[in-house]
């Protein structure tokens, strides 16, 4: 009879075993997917935004391709989140390299994007900053573009 305890103990113990197993096996999909989810950190949009971001890619995609207003738009949408606009800098090296009118395109789309979300105490300098943009025989146009937007808006006074 001590043989069959032993057998017993012995599948019990396995029992035990394998069932632990199962459950760091469980626990350890759980935490994969869940890294997997961090790693790929969609860019979360809000129904307030949605409709801008449509909009601004729409008027990028002549100048920057699908490909590059996609980029920009969630760009800007990051550094939005972050708080902080430094996050947009790698969009510069990324689109523009050397073309200096594309560079100033950039920057006046980034500064809207600013005057539109970013803190109210520095729409001076970027509304300063727009009326120039305007004036530019080469981005005036897109710059008037996204200042009717504002003004449709009730930001442009």
């Amino acid at each position: 009879m001590s043989a069959t305890n032993s057998i017993s103990d012995l599948a019990a113990a396995l029992q035990t075993i394998t069932d632990s197993i199962a459950t760091v096996s469980t626990s350890l999909k759980v935490v994969v997917e869940e890294m997997q989810k961090q790693q790929q950190v969609p860019v979360a949009e809000s129904d307030e935004l949605a409709p801008f971001h449509a909009w601004l890619q729409v008027e990028l995609t002549p100048h920057f391709g699908t490909k590059g207003a996609k980029l920009i738009s969630n760009q800007l949408n990051i550094s939005r989140q972050k708080g902080d606009y430094r996050f947009f800098i790698p969009v510069y090296k990324k689109l523009v390299g050397e073309d200096l009118q594309k560079r100033q395109l950039l920057k006046t789309i980034s500064a809207v994007y600013r005057y539109k979300f970013g803190n109210r105490y520095d729409r001076s300098a970027l509304r300063s900053e727009i009326k120039y943009a305007k004036a530019c025989p080469e981005c005036g146009a897109l710059a008037q573009v996204l200042v009717n937007r504002l003004m449709a808006e009730g930001l442009w006074k």
